[in-house]
């Protein structure tokens, strides 16, 4: 048999040209086969599909990074950068505000160049990168971690604002007698708190009651201003620290660094029975007290006559008597008070008569019942 007929066919029963198109597709199919195989379905690399496929978007983020040494507080600027493969983050702004004299509470904002998957989440450093997860930010002066509070689409700098607060604290004399106006809370060369009034007052051994009015730096949030990261509000606890001391007041009132109401003087009596010479010698008019250059308290009369005692005669009676040794003393003192909608304050207190008062007058303390007078 001819291996070509008459007729153009192989064999006497294909055509020539349809055996030609019929090899050249078989010959395509098993190079496809092959493409496959090498390259594996969706055209990359076997076991590499474009499943994980993505891309390098830039946000912008605040982050907490709680509380710090001071030092390294300090070392943390707008500036800093932290590269990873193709991402970076890149500090754009910091707010810290002192938590003693050595550490500090530090919030940052932060231009990130993040990957950002398919599935629509965000990663930086291979971790997650979303509000409530973690972040860890490492330098060549500092290495510190911390929580994620927003992610968005813009703005570098963090929202900050004054704040007008007055609070109140109880101290040792130590601290009271370093505390004010004037004395500055800063990290570095930023001031974050000044104290623009400050009251001492002595309520007992060793205590004394500080009311300060400050003008703080604090952040705005989505939810509320902060001043480190407590809020502040009335009845909320804040950290305020200078080099030499660390105190924790209590906020009494904010858009405002002034005491309620007006100064005033009150007069008292107040009773002492049963002094001894040496006692009631203590005690004359003109005696103060006075803290931190501010006299709240002065000695205007002394009254002094001797106790009575009461005697048991030989007949049974009782009998009063003046007692041989003992003095009984009424001091008369005018207190510097302040008038409020709630009355008469002293010492940031409300005084009414026969309250119990405390006076240091520096030779001696007294404290009794207090009788308004005038």
């Amino acid at each position: 048999m001819e291996l070509i007929d008459e007729n153009g066919n192989l064999f006497g029963v294909v055509n020539v040209i349809d055996a030609l198109a019929i090899a050249l597709a078989l010959a395509v199919v098993v190079a496809g086969i092959a493409v496959v195989g090498v390259l594996g379905i969706g055209g990359g690399p076997a076991g590499n599909g474009d499943d994980g496929a993505s891309s390098t978007e830039t946000k912008y983020a605040t982050l907490s990074l709680g509380t710090l040494s001071i030092d390294t507080a300090e070392s943390i600027t707008a500036g800093d950068e932290m590269t990873a493969d193709d991402e970076r983050l890149t500090i754009t702004d910091v707010y810290a505000t002192p938590t003693s004299s050595d550490t500090a509470d530090v919030t940052v904002r932060a231009e990130v160049a993040a990957t950002q998957r398919e599935d629509g989440t965000v990663a930086f450093n291979g971790d997650q990168f979303a509000p409530g997860r973690n972040v860890s930010i490492q330098t060549d002066e500092y290495d510190v971690s911390g929580s994620v509070d927003v992610v968005e689409s813009s703005t570098t700098t963090l929202s900050t604002t004054e704040t007008e607060a007055l609070f109140e604290d109880t101290v040792d004399q130590e601290t009271a007698e370093q505390i004010r106006a004037g004395d500055e809370s800063a990290v570095g060369n930023e001031t974050v708190g000044t104290l623009e009034s400050t009251s001492v007052y002595p309520i007992g051994d060793d205590r004394y009651r500080v009311t300060a009015g400050a003008t703080l730096t604090t952040l705005e949030t989505e939810d509320d201003v902060r001043y480190g990261q407590q809020p502040i509000e009335s009845g909320a606890t804040i950290p305020f620290a200078t080099d030499s001391y660390t105190i924790e007041p209590t906020i009494l009132e904010t858009g405002t660094t002034d005491e309620p109401g007006e100064a005033t003087t009150t007069t008292v009596e107040i009773d002492l029975d049963e002094l001894s010479d040496r006692e009631a010698d203590l005690f004359e008019p003109g005696l103060t007290e006075t803290t931190g250059g501010e006299t709240r308290a002065t000695i205007t009369g002394v009254d002094r006559e001797p106790a009575t005692v009461v005697v048991k005669a030989e007949d049974g009676s009782l009998n009063e008597q003046a007692h041989p040794t003992k003095d009984d003393v009424t001091l008369t003192v005018e207190l510097e008070t302040r008038e409020t909608d709630l009355g008469t304050e002293f010492k940031s207190e409300t005084l009414r008569t026969g309250d119990t008062i405390y006076l240091d007058f520096g030779v001696t303390t007294v404290e009794e019942r207090a009788w308004i007078v005038d």
